[in-house]
């Protein structure tokens, strides 16, 4: 079975599409999420205008023109998540009797993927080659930002200079749907990192974002990784068309952060605390029970100095 050729679906604006976004927007769901879920429906949709004929042989098709592409598991998981999330709702709406991708993804999507994609686990040394190899205060900042708190390329994104407390030596994070809690500390690393920062950015701020170009606007969101992946290669610690775990991207200091956290003794629902995971049901009795104060003081005691021998000064 061919793939069919594409529908005219620009030309007109898709029925189902209209009310899926309704739908999803009646769940909650973040414009961001939304978003994305639509560029992965567009292209389908646009082969099978008509999706209440869909089957499994066209699953089939439709995954052998995406693995083509040479699309990474993950890209390919998002893919066929929209779409099976999009069948749930025609499930629900009773236009199909019941979703095809369910049986479909369990059969052939864990075949796809023959070797684990894992992040790569930088180390201390690595982290202080690439501050080294910066050569102005924005790119010291972003990676200081990330190894120190482990936000999400998003949430630091999202930053204000507003966000700032240096009176508390803390950072509010911007509201997110996977963040459950929205405070980092600051140690005097990233104190100093920071404010060596907005020297640079204050006689060129046009805007309120926190990190921005030199031309004072916002940085666009991609900037983040091109940095990275500049810095990274300098390394070789970034390898452009590499796997994943060749890779240089701000999940790596995430992970960093996480690991360094945890081989220095600190407890696991503290460590979930600064990374902001969810606890699911359990999630208000270990928030309510946890002393931020506490756990301010044990961040300071394991996370590493990366230029600064022995402890954290501050109390």
């Amino acid at each position: 079975m061919e793939l069919p050729k594409k529908h005219p679906f620009y030309s007109s604006v898709n029925p189902y599409m209209a009310r899926f976004i309704h739908d999803c927007e009646a769940k909650g769901m973040t414009a961001h999420s939304i978003e994305t879920y639509l560029s992965n429906l567009r292209e389908f949709l646009a082969y099978f205008p008509k999706p209440c004929k869909v089957d499994t042989e066209s699953m089939r098709t439709y995954l052998s023109h995406l693995r083509s592409r040479n699309l990474s598991h993950s890209t390919l998981k998002g893919y066929i998540s929209a779409i099976a999330s999009f069948f749930d709702f025609l499930v629900f709406e009773k236009d199909i009797a019941f979703n095809p991708v369910v049986e479909f993804r369990k059969r052939y999507l864990h075949r796809l993927k023959v070797h684990p994609e894992t992040r790569q686990l930088i180390s201390i040394h690595d982290i202080q080659e690439l501050f080294k190899a910066t050569t102005y205060p924005l790119q010291r900042v972003i990676i200081m930002l990330l190894a120190k708190t482990g936000m999400r390329r998003g949430e630091l994104h999202d930053l204000k200079e507003s966000d700032l407390n240096f009176l508390n030596h803390s950072i509010r994070i911007p509201v997110k749907a996977k963040r459950s809690h929205n405070i980092a500390f600051m140690d005097d690393e990233l104190e100093s990192t920071l404010k060596e920062y907005l020297e640079w950015r204050n006689k060129r701020a046009k805007s309120p974002w926190l990190l921005i170009s030199n031309k004072g606007g916002r940085i666009h969101k991609d900037v983040y990784g091109q940095i990275l992946a500049e810095l990274g290669e300098k390394l070789h610690l970034h390898h452009r068309n590499g796997p994943l775990d060749r890779k240089l991207t701000p999940h790596c200091f995430r992970h960093w952060f996480t690991t360094n956290l945890y081989e220095a003794g600190m407890e696991p629902e503290y460590i979930k605390f600064l990374r902001g995971d969810s606890m699911r049901e359990e999630s208000w009795q270990i928030y309510n029970r946890i002393n931020p104060e506490k756990v301010r003081v044990e961040y300071l005691r394991c996370m590493p100095q990366l230029f600064c021998p022995g402890p954290n000064s501050r109390p």
